[in-house]
């Protein structure tokens, strides 16, 4: 790390920039998969809460209901989620990942794991259990 960078102590530049070159190599390695970050991260909420409501799929990712109404349609299009009536409320829509939806994902969530493990390079275990633990504390505070 050069020297510039130890100054620097604003969390918001820090935090931004930080996120960014995250995101530009986990846009490199999906961009082989034809999905962007954020597709995949509607894809692995799915993947994980499988018959949930746009709107409960928006507060998962920290998104606004048009903005996941708008990858859901990008993704459905790709036939990686199905949207289905709720069987208790009809008028309710539940979404569901489909099987090659949870394949895509099987194959991408080893490649982000690599991107991961490259992020946290020359860190220790505890350092790593810390930063999270520390980035939550932090997100609590300003939730």
């Amino acid at each position: 790390m050069s020297d510039k960078y130890m100054d620097n102590k604003e969390l918001g530049l820090i935090l931004s920039r930080t996120y960014l070159a995250f995101k530009r190599a986990a846009t490199r390695q999906m961009s082989s998969f034809g999905l962007t970050p954020e597709q995949f991260s509607v894809l692995s909420e799915l993947s994980k809460t499988e018959g949930v409501s746009q709107k409960r799929l928006a507060e998962l990712t920290e998104r606004d209901q048009t903005t996941v109404g708008k990858i859901l349609d990008k993704l459905i299009k790709k036939e990686l989620v199905s949207r289905s009536a709720d069987p208790s409320d009809r008028r309710a829509v539940r979404l569901i990942i489909t099987r090659k939806g949870l394949d895509l994902h099987a194959q991408i969530w080893p490649e982000l794991e690599q991107l991961e493990n490259q992020t946290y390079k020359g860190l220790k275990e505890s350092e790593v259990e810390s930063f999270i633990h520390i980035l939550n504390k932090m997100y609590d505070n300003l939730s």
